[in-house]
Parts: structure tokens; sequence; C-alpha cells
């Protein structure tokens, strides 16, 4: 039974990306030039405007971002989609963890196509390739757990109380400035650190830099606190998905 919905998954990340790609002139190219805008915009306040970069500031800039919109835009997209899906929902019966499963899958896609440009970057940026990038797998498949977890409780909520999307939107903003992106955490005093680390994604921004642009292993430890996170986070979500699962016709219409 979950092979039809893993299946139909598959079909509707499709759609969804072909469709996507057809309503612009220039279709997927939009996937790599959107997130390029994007990380150009801040290049260009933080490091030409302000001038607040310095040696290697580009690279640390840069590594920040790219990780941070993979999980901000798929987790926004996400955790809407069983409210967005009335329509499907009210033809036929699927599963609703079904619905948050198909953004993420449809972000991830996105996001394979930037992370290569990054990591195409990262050879000519720092001139060599390390065998420690290898290690870079465990911290993106630490990474999806985290966004599915995420994905899949607020969307299983949302629904109950749509005033919560406002409310994710500035904590997500708010996130986004605690994450370390314009800034290194282990500058800061030990109270502090302590605090900021305690957001996944100011751990993980740390270990793809460590990895990256360091040359150096990841601390296996912090990503097991992260990786605990994300199952407990996954598996309420899940939970709430099923015992609820006959009520989100009601709720929406």
């Amino acid at each position: 039974m979950y092979r039809q919905y893993f299946e139909l998954i598959r079909y509707r990340v499709f759609v969804d990306l072909k469709s996507e790609s057809a309503q612009a002139y220039l279709g997927m190219l939009w996937w790599v030039l959107e997130p390029l805008l994007y990380l150009g915009a801040f290049y260009l306040i933080f490091e030409v405007f302000l001038q607040r970069g310095g040696e290697g500031f580009v690279g640390f800039l840069l590594c920040g971002l790219v990780f941070w919109r993979w999980f901000d835009a798929t987790i926004k997209r996400a955790s809407a989609s069983i409210q967005n899906s009335i329509g499907i929902i009210n033809q036929a019966y699927l599963p609703k963890w079904v619905f948050p499963a198909t953004e993420v899958a449809s972000g991830t896609a996105r996001f394979v196509f930037v992370l290569a440009l990054f990591l195409l970057f990262c050879v000519f940026y720092l001139g060599q390739v390390s065998s420690v990038w290898l290690s870079i797998s465990f911290l993106l498949l630490v990474q999806l757990l985290l966004i599915c977890g995420v994905s899949f409780t607020l969307a299983a909520i949302v629904p109950f109380f749509p005033d919560l999307r406002k409310i994710i939107d500035n904590t997500m903003m708010l996130l986004f400035y605690m994450s370390g992106i314009f800034f290194d955490i282990d500058k800061l005093n030990d109270e502090l650190k302590f605090w900021l680390f305690l957001n996944p994604m100011a751990v993980l921004i740390q270990q793809y830099r460590m990895v990256l642009l360091q040359q150096e292993l990841p601390a296996w430890q912090a990503l097991m606190y992260i990786l605990f996170l994300s199952l407990v986070f996954f598996v309420v979500g899940l939970v709430i998905c099923h015992k609820l699962d006959k009520r989100y016709v009601r709720v929406i219409n």
C-alpha cells in the first residue's frame, strides 16, 4: 500500500515541477536563477555595501544561505500543504502525510540543483576537493529528516489553527538571524552559544562549514541531538495526521 503512495508522491512532484517550469519563459533555469539572485542580494548587502566581510566571508555566507534556504522554503510550503489541498481531499481519500511529503520531495528536488552549483563553487573557491566532503551525505540526511519532521508536524496542525502560518513565517525569520548565517557563533560567549545552538539549523550550518570550508569531520555528537529531535517531530507529525485523519475534511471545508 505504501508503495503506491510513494509512486503518487513521485508523480505529483514530477507534475508540479514540470508545471512550474512551463509557466516561465526560462523554465527550469529559474530553479537555479532564483536562489542565485537570493544569494547575490545578501552578498551585495553585506560584502559590498556594508563591507562586513573579510577573508573567507563569501564562502562563509553562501554556505549558510544555501542550506538555510532549503530548510526555510520547504517548511513554509509543506506546512500549508494539507490546508491548500482541499480540492484533492474532497475528491479522493489520501493519508494526509502524503501532502507534506510531496512538498518536501519537491523542495529537495529544487535544492539539488543549487547544491550542485554550490559544491562546484567550493571546488574553485578552495582549489581542492577533500575526502572529508563525503561526510556531507550524512549532514544532508540529518537535515532532510529535520525538514520532514517539522513539516509533518506543522502541516498536521495548521488546518486547525490557520493563524499559525503567520507565526511560522515570523519564527522562521527569527531563526534565520539566529542561525549564525552572518556571524560566527563560536566567537560569542558560552552562554549565548548555548542558547543559539539550541537552534538545530545553527548546528547544521556550523557543521556544513566545518566539512566544506575547513575540511574537517563534523561533530557527530552534536548531530545526534538533531537526529533525535527530527525523529521526535517526525513521529509526532505522523501520529497527529493519523489520529485526526477524518477530521481534516470538516475543518478545511
